[in-house]
Parts: structure tokens; C-alpha cells; sequence
């Protein structure tokens, strides 16, 4: 809720900022309504006119809500096996002729499909060159002080 009020306050045609919701699922699942589902649904809805980007993580993209997956533009999708999940996820290639639950279930480490308007690109992601470490709380607080 807070976000959303922070782009009413502060509208922008470019992007601002970038927000990632990881397990999205629990906030947004398709059978039941806990108090996240409101605000997240108005939140997809009007993110992108206020300039901010919004990140959803999940192992299990086809227990999303149907109409948040409205909302949604790209899609980054890495291998998925499970036939129940690949069958949620068949009509979001409605614009493809592959096989969506061969494609999916072959990926690789570092292989995924973008999926953008029902099109699937496959793409590769590549580790970084400078390694990502978990900082405690001390060591952050001490960042911020310098």
C-alpha cells in the first residue's frame, strides 16, 4: 500500500525505480485472498504509469492469480517439469507453435525463455563477474555511517 502512494505522490513517465517480490504467489495466489492480494493487484495495475518496475518471483508461475497474469508483460521463464504447471502456463505461448512443455522442461542452468505478447525468445544469463555476498546487519549499518 505504501508504494502505491509513493507513485500517486510521485508520478513518472520513466522508470524510477525497481521493486522484486519474491514467492509472489503467497501474495497473489489464485484460490484464496489473504490481505496482500488487494494492494499488489492495484499495485500491477498502475506501477508502470507512475515509473516503477515490479519484479514477481516464483517457482510456481501458474498459481498466480488469472488476472494479475493480465498485468504482466514479460515473462522469464527457466525449466519447469511438473506437467500440472506446464499446463497452466500453455496459453501464455498462445502466439507459438513449439512445445511448450519440451522447450521448458530442457532448460539448462542459465537458460530461459522471455515471453513477451504470447512470443518466446530463449535466452542465457551469465554469472557475474564481480560475486554477490550477504551482508549482516552491523556491516550495513556501518556502510551508512561512512
Amino acid at each position: 500500500m505504501e508504494l502505491g502512494r509513493w507513485i500517486s505522490k510521485y508520478p513518472s513517465d520513466s522508470l524510477q525505480a525497481v521493486i522484486m517480490f519474491d514467492e509472489a504467489d503467497i501474495y497473489l495466489p489464485a484460490i484464496r485472498k489473504p490481505p496482500t492480494k488487494g494492494p499488489m493487484e492495484d499495485l500491477l495495475k498502475r506501477a508502470r504509469s507512475g515509473g516503477l518496475g515490479i519484479i514477481l518471483a516464483t517457482q510456481s508461475p501458474g498459481d498466480l492469480d488469472y488476472k494479475c497474469k493480465e498485468n504482466i508483460l514479460s515473462w522469464f521463464l527457466g525449466r519447469i517439469k511438473e506437467p500440472t504447471a506446464l499446463a497452466k502456463l500453455k496459453p501464455m505461448f498462445s502466439n507459438s507453435s513449439m512445445d511448450i512443455g519440451k522447450q521448458l522442461s530442457a532448460l539448462t542452468t542459465g537458460q530461459f525463455y522471455i515471453v513477451k505478447k504470447g512470443t518466446p525468445q530463449k535466452i542465457k544469463g551469465y554469472l557475474n563477474t564481480i560475486p554477490l555476498i550477504q551482508l549482516s546487519e552491523s556491516e550495513i549499518l556501518t556502510i551508512a555511517k561512512n
